[in-house]
């Protein structure tokens, strides 16, 4: 499956979003500033370990996601008005198959890794239960940060994560723009689309090429 590029982002920030994005919760946290900034640090221990095997690494990125995202919620907004004519095997499938792409997509780019670190330098609250909390990525070389925004959503006594801008580019609204475009070149069906990225996750690792990257600066509704 291609998913092209079309706007020039540093990968490294893109690999640093997502690797603090699939982080676990490993307590119930009340502030979304600590909540985000524990993430940072536990996302940085794992990219200062150059020695991890990228099997154990892959494995280890598919834990964190499945337990420090909501990949349902995130699963139904990519797929958008697709949603509600998949049937309820197809919808789960695709959930799982997601989960799959990002972690293969990613762990890939995290061996880029050369010193960067994640500043959280503050939050607002958009509602009772959504906040958003700013942050900006250091580059070990010198370059301007990259400004990160982290949304995050609290239900049950939980929070977890639901989207990430980096530099004003929604990484769920770009998934949505690029899974739309995928499912309508393989038939218009999310079966059709569930074939094409099991092939692609069956062909084996993903080249740098073929990631789910920012179209234009935007963000999800």
């Amino acid at each position: 499956m291609h998913l092209p590029s079309r706007r020039s982002l540093s990968v490294l920030a893109l690999a640093a979003t997502f690797l603090v994005w699939i982080a676990p919760v490993r307590a119930a946290p009340t502030d979304p500033s600590a909540f985000v900034d524990g993430l940072v640090q536990q996302a940085l221990s794992i990219l200062r370990n150059p020695q991890m095997p990228d099997a154990q690494r892959e494995e280890r990125f598919s834990t964190l996601l499945h337990s420090g995202f909501d990949i349902p919620r995130i699963a139904r907004f990519v797929l958008g008005r697709y949603w509600l004519s998949a049937s309820d095997q197809d919808r789960d499938r695709f959930s799982h198959l997601f989960a799959d792409w990002v972690v293969r997509t990613y762990s890939a780019r995290f061996k880029e890794y050369s010193g960067e670190t994640i500043k959280v330098t503050g939050a607002r609250s958009e509602s009772a239960t959504s906040y958003v909390v700013s942050s900006q990525l250091i580059h070990a070389n010198g370059a301007p940060p990259t400004t990160i925004y982290w949304h995050v959503r609290k239900a049950d006594d939980d929070m977890k994560i639901v989207d990430v801008e980096v530099e004003g580019v929604s990484m769920a609204l770009t998934e949505r723009e690029e899974i739309a475009s995928v499912i309508q070149r393989s038939g218009g069906s999310v079966a059709s689309l569930n074939q094409e990225l099991q092939q692609r996750l069956d062909s084996g690792p993903t080249p740098a090429s073929g990631s789910m990257m920012p179209t234009q600066a935007q963000k999800a509704p």
